[in-house]
C-alpha cells in the first residue's frame, strides 16, 4: 500500500514527464478504458484527458475515505506479463475505490465484505522508445 502523498507524487510526475498512461476500471457492472495524460494533480483530485485530447475525461478525488492505493510495476500485474524487459519498470498505481454494500450484501448478511471496485493507471512506454 502507499499513502495518498506518495500517489500524488507518482501522478504529478507522470504529469510533468508528459506520460501516457492507459486507465481501466471496472465500476458497478461496467468497465472501461481510456488512452490519456495526467493534465492535473493535486494532493485532493488527479484529472486526466484522453490522449487526443478529444475523446473524454475522468477525475479521481484521493482524499475520499476508504480509498486503497498501490504501487504496481508492469512484472507484479498478471495481465501484463509479456511486455518487453524495457517496459517492465513502468509505473502502475492501482485503486480500490471506496466499499460498497449493495442491497444484495444486506439481505444475504455477508460477513465478509464485497469485492471492491479497482481502477488501474497504467504508464504506457514511450513512443520513441518503442520505434528504436
Amino acid at each position: 500500500m502507499i499513502t495518498r502523498e506518495e500517489a500524488f507524487l507518482i501522478f504529478d510526475k507522470l504529469r510533468a514527464d508528459g506520460s501516457v498512461v492507459f486507465c481501466m476500471g471496472r465500476l458497478s457492472g461496467w468497465t472501461f478504458a481510456l488512452r490519456a495524460k495526467v493534465v492535473s494533480a493535486s494532493r485532493q483530485e488527479i484529472i486526466v484527458v484522453s490522449a487526443d485530447r478529444h475523446s473524454g475525461s475522468m477525475s479521481l478525488r484521493l482524499d475520499v475515505d476508504d480509498l486503497l492505493l498501490r504501487y504496481a510495476e508492469p512484472r507484479d500485474v498478471p495481465m501484463l506479463q509479456g511486455l518487453h524487459e524495457r517496459d517492465m519498470n513502468l509505473a502502475s498505481i492501482v485503486v480500490g475505490l471506496p466499499l460498497r454494500l449493495r442491497p444484495a450484501d444486506l439481505r444475504a448478511r455477508l460477513l465478509e465484505a464485497p469485492p471492491r471496485e479497482m481502477l488501474f493507471f497504467l504508464e504506457l512506454p514511450n513512443e520513441e522508445e518503442l520505434r528504436q
